[in-house]
């Protein structure tokens, strides 16, 4: 029996340890600008998982893909990375690097990467556009 309690302990202590890690990630990710954001989600975009969505992903979709490394928590608040998400979506959009989505059936707004966005991932130049929206 003393042998259960321990694999009971220790895998707890691994959750704790994974949640933790989770809310580290979490909190580096919401104090980035919103540029320095648009660079750390634009890969989760342009993942084959999130480009097969012709429709496109919400935002909670990016937020979830983004932090992929990292199961499920609901001790980690990851509600918070909303608001930071939306502006470096935005910024993503106004560099042409990804498409703001309309969906008639739940009325959610979606994005999805542009031919210029899988372009700019693929050449690493995803900083420069962000910098140069027109250019």
């Amino acid at each position: 029996m003393a042998t259960y309690a321990l694999d009971v302990f220790r895998k707890s202590a691994a959750k704790r340890a994974d949640e933790q890690a989770m809310q580290v990630e979490v909190d580096r990710l919401k104090t980035m600008s919103p540029e320095a954001l648009a660079q750390e989600i634009m890969p989760a975009l342009g993942s084959d998982e999130l480009k097969k969505r012709i429709t496109g992903v919400r935002v909670q979709e990016v937020c979830a893909a983004t932090l992929g490394g990292f199961k499920g928590s609901l001790s980690v608040n990851t509600g918070v990375l909303l608001l930071p998400v939306k502006e470096a979506l935005q910024r993503l959009e106004h560099a042409n690097l990804i498409m703001q989505m309309a969906s008639g059936v739940d009325q959610s707004t979606k994005w999805r990467i542009t031919t210029t966005g899988e372009q700019a991932l693929a050449d690493g130049t995803v900083a420069e556009k962000l910098s140069n929206p027109g250019g």
